[in-house]
C-alpha cells in the first residue's frame, strides 16, 4: 500500500485506541512498512520515533512493568529512530525516546565503555532538552502535538502573484499580455477565484518564479539531482569547499542550467566556494551574490519596500550578501530581512516558516554581534531559540547558544559544553570541532 506519514499516524492512533494485547504487534507490522517505505528521510523521521516510542512504551508496560525479554532488539529500534532525528535534526519523541534508551540500557547491565558512552550522552542531552525547554516555557514531551498536520512555507497564489507584481513595478494588464484575461487576475489576487495552471505558470514565469515558487531553491524532478543538493547542503555546512565542487560538477550533468532558478542556485555555490578557497575578496562575492539575485528578482529599490515575496533561493542570497557588505549597507539589509519576518511575527504564524527563519537569522545574529549590537542579538537569538524548541528543531540550536553567551562576555564553559552537545548530536563536525577548540582555550 501506498499511503501517507498522516495516514499512517492515523493507522497508529487507531490500533492504540482500539487494539488490545496485540498493540506491540500492530506497532511492529508499522514499522516495518515505514522502513520500507519510499518516504524521504524528512519525512521518514516524522512517524517512525513515534511509531518506535509507542511501541517500546507498550513492551514496557507488559508484566508489570518488569519487562526484561527482547532488550536487544528495543535498543536497536530505539537507536535507529534518534539516528534518524539526527540525520534531519529535528526532536520528534526525541527526549521520550533517550529516556527509554537510557532505562533499556540500565535493565541490559552491560557496563561495557560503548554502554557507560551511551549512557552518559542520552543522559546530558535530556537533561539539557528538559532544562532548555523548561527555561523557555514550552512542554519538552511531545503529548498532544499536532506536528504532523502543521504546513510549512505556504501562500495563497493571489497573494503572490500581487506582491510580486508590484515589486516588478507591474500592472495587471501588463503582466496579463495576451496570455490571460486581466478579469481573471484582478480576481485571484482578491480571493474571488483561482487561475488556470497554464496561466498561472505563464505569469509567475515573467514575476522570476516557477510552478514550484512555495519551497524550492532547485527546479529539477531529477531524484539524482535532488539527492546530490542535500549532500552539498551537508558539504556546505561543513566548509569543504572542494567536496562541494565535486558535488556541484555532478549536479550540473543532471540539473538544467537553462532556468533561472538553477542558474541562481549554482552561482551561489560558486560564490561560496570561492570564498571558502580563498579565490575572490569579500566585495568580489558580495557582487557575485547580487548577480546571482537578479537571476530571478530584477528590482529596484527591494530594501526599502515593506511587502514582498521572496524563494528560498533570493533570501539566500541576500543572506549571503550580508556577510560581506559595509556596516552601513549590512544594516540596510538586517533591517529588510528582521522586517520582512516580523510581518509574520505579528500574525502570530511565524512558525509556519521556520526553516527560512531560522537559517536568515542565524547570520543575522551573528553580524549584530558583530556591530557590537550585543542585546538586539541575544534578543533575536533567544527568540530563534524558543521557536525552533516548539517546533522540534535541533540542528542550529547550538550556534544560538554560543552567541546568547558570545554577547554577554563572559566565560563560556557551561555553554560551550551545551554546544557541544548539541553539534555532536546534530553531526556537526566543523561546529563540534569548533566548540571543543573554544573550550580547551578558555
Amino acid at each position: 500500500m501506498l499511503l501517507t506519514i498522516q495516514e499512517v499516524n492515523i493507522v497508529l492512533e487507531y490500533h492504540f485506541y482500539h487494539s488490545g494485547a496485540d498493540f506491540a504487534e500492530r506497532c511492529r507490522t508499522l514499522i516495518a512498512f515505514v522502513e520500507g517505505s519510499l518516504y524521504d528521510a524528512l519525512s521518514r523521521a516524522k512517524i517512525y520515533p513515534k511509531i518506535v516510542y509507542y511501541y517500546l512504551r507498550e513492551r514496557f508496560s507488559e508484566q508489570g512493568g518488569r519487562f526484561t525479554d527482547g532488550l536487544g532488539e528495543c535498543l536497536e529500534l530505539c537507536n535507529r529512530a534518534v539516528e534518524m532525528l539526527r540525520d534531519t535534526g529535528r526532536a520528534y519523541f526525541l527526549l521520550e525516546l533517550l529516556e527509554m534508551r537510557i532505562e533499556i540500557v540500565k535493565r541490559m547491565g552491560d557496563d561495557s565503555g560503548d554502554a557507560r558512552t551511551l549512557l552518559r550522552e542520552s543522559t546530558e542531552l535530556a537533561e539539557l532538552l528538559k532544562e532548555l525547554y523548561a527555561e523557555y516555557g514550552l512542554t519538552a514531551y511531545m503529548q498532544d502535538c499536532a506536528y504532523l498536520y502543521q504546513q510549512r512555507w505556504v501562500f495563497y497564489i493571489g497573494d503572490v502573484l500581487r506582491i510580486r507584481r508590484k515589486m516588478f513595478g507591474m500592472t495587471q494588464e501588463e503582466l496579463c499580455g495576451l496570455d490571460c484575461s486581466v478579469k481573471s487576475l484582478r480576481r485571484t489576487e482578491k480571493k474571488e477565484a483561482d487561475m488556470q495552471h497554464e496561466a498561472v505558470s505563464v505569469l509567475l514565469r515573467r514575476l522570476g518564479l516557477s510552478k514550484e515558487f512555495q519551497r524550492a531553491r532547485l527546479a529539477s524532478n531529477d531524484r539524482e539531482g535532488l539527492r546530490l543538493m542535500e549532500a552539498l547542503s551537508v558539504s556546505c555546512n561543513n566548509f569543504e569547499p572542494e567536496q562541494m565542487r565535486i558535488i556541484l560538477n555532478q549536479m550540473k550533468e543532471k540539473v538544467s542550467n537553462e532556468i533561472p532558478e538553477n542558474q541562481q542556485y549554482f552561482m551561489d555555490a560558486e560564490a561560496w566556494m570561492d570564498w571558502l578557497s580563498n579565490k575572490i575578496t569579500k566585495e568580489e562575492f558580495a557582487r557575485k551574490e547580487e548577480e546571482a539575485l537578479w537571476c530571478t528578482l530584477k528590482v529596484n529599490d527591494l530594501y526599502d519596500m515593506d511587502e514582498v515575496y521572496l524563494t528560498e533561493m533570493e533570501m539566500m542570497c541576500i543572506r549571503q550578501r550580508i556577510r560581506m557588505l559595509s556596516d552601513v549597507d549590512k544594516r540596510k539589509c538586517i533591517d529588510f530581512l528582521i522586517r520582512f519576518f516580523e510581518n509574520y511575527n505579528k500574525r502570530n504564524i511565524l512558525s509556519d516558516f521556520i526553516a527560512m527563519y531560522e537559517c536568515v537569522v542565524t547570520c543575522i545574529i551573528c553580524e549584530l554581534g558583530n556591530l557590537k549590537e550585543h542585546q538586539h542579538s541575544t534578543d533575536l537569538a533567544k527568540k530563534i531559540l524558543k521557536e525552533c524548541l516548539k517546533c522540534r528543531r535541533v540542528w542550529g540550536i547550538d550556534e544560538y547558544l554560543y552567541e546568547i553567551s558570545w554577547n554577554k562576555d563572559e566565560k563560556m564553559t557551561e555553554s560551550l559544553e551545551q554546544c557541544i552537545l548539541f553539534s555532536h548530536f546534530c553531526n556537526r563536525t566543523f561546529y563540534e570541532e569548533f566548540y571543543l577548540k573554544k573550550l580547551y582555550q578558555s
